[in-house]
């Protein structure tokens, strides 16, 4: 059976072809560089802000943070050696205002 490069919700997500990935060492280092800290003043705190955000996640709650969007979770399966959490990602588009309303006309 063929699939469609566009498969519907239902089916589920596409996966990607090529993930491009980005590592907790990449990050730490985009971070010190927009912010101008030092990477050992930045690694404490991206550590410890992934660790609330993975509390949180497994805790169930929904993730509120701008500009990244709201993510919530939307299935969680125990397998062998760890869980697997989805999370469902909603992000402003382009040309919203403030208010997340849509400002393009369409």
């Amino acid at each position: 059976m063929a699939t469609s490069k566009n498969r519907s919700e239902k089916d589920g997500p596409a996966e990607p072809e090529t993930a491009k990935v980005l590592q907790k060492r990449q990050l730490m280092t985009q971070v010190a560089r927009r912010t101008g800290l030092r990477n050992s003043d930045v690694k404490t705190v991206v550590e410890a802000t992934l660790a609330e955000l993975g509390d949180a996640m497994a805790l169930g709650m929904t993730l509120a943070l701008p500009p990244l969007g709201r993510a919530r979770v939307s299935r969680r399966n125990d397998s062998s050696g760890g869980e697997v959490i989805t999370l469902r990602l909603r992000r402003r588009l382009q040309g919203s205002d403030k208010d997340g309303e849509d400002v393009s006309g369409a």
